[in-house]
């Protein structure tokens, strides 16, 4: 296998490894905002700590094969440097406006002063649900970017309407938190605990 093989297998699993990971942060930012008691968004925000496995070692491989690949073959072309951009921004739009509300939502699940009112309302931000969408709208324009090599203005258009896209997930998300229904469905029962069991 030459370097250039391992490389774009590398980077090509990465990016099915970051689309992995929002699949699941989707999944986890909607039942924490259904949640129906503070134990259920306490183990929820644990869920949502854990991707971050996921996340680290799928932006490094994103971001290191692409810039070897677009070092070695990306020479006049826009597309690449474009994607790499839309990856730098998931990573601040990821940090800033989800990890650092999710890590605040986090330690205010271990405070037993804290109303669930008060957790529910910060679980339903609507900072939490653009944020996501917009990883997520951003994430496809990168591989509308990766498969049809567009020049100069198809790659930004491409960008912006995956970030429009983008907030019409977010959108989708907020009207799912305000449907009314049984909470966490069938997770509710697995997350119970006795009074006396610990909290780890």
């Amino acid at each position: 296998m030459s370097l250039y093989s391992f490389v774009l297998f590398t980077h090509v699993m990465s990016a099915i490894g970051l689309f992995v990971g929002l699949t699941l942060e989707g999944f986890v930012s909607i039942r924490i905002g259904r949640a129906a008691d503070t134990e259920q968004i306490r183990f929820f925000t644990r869920a949502f700590d854990r991707l971050r496995w996921i996340f680290i070692p799928s932006f490094a491989g994103i971001l290191l094969g692409g810039l070897y690949l677009g070092y070695r073959y990306g020479g006049g072309t826009f597309w690449i440097p474009a994607a790499l951009i839309a990856t730098l921004a998931i990573m601040i739009i990821g940090g800033l406006m989800t990890g650092r509300p999710m890590s605040r939502l986090k330690k205010a699940t271990v405070d037993a002063e804290i109303a669930f009112h008060s957790l529910s309302t910060q679980a339903k931000s609507p900072q939490l649900a653009l944020s996501y969408g917009l990883r997520v709208g951003l994430a496809l324009g990168i591989v509308f970017l990766m498969t049809a090599k567009p020049d100069v203005w198809p790659s930004t258009f491409a960008l912006i309407v995956g970030c429009i896209a983008g907030v019409a997930v977010a959108s989708g998300i907020r009207k799912n938190w305000t449907r009314t229904g049984a909470g966490c469905g069938p997770w509710r029962g697995s997350i119970q605990r006795t009074p006396d069991a610990p909290i780890h």
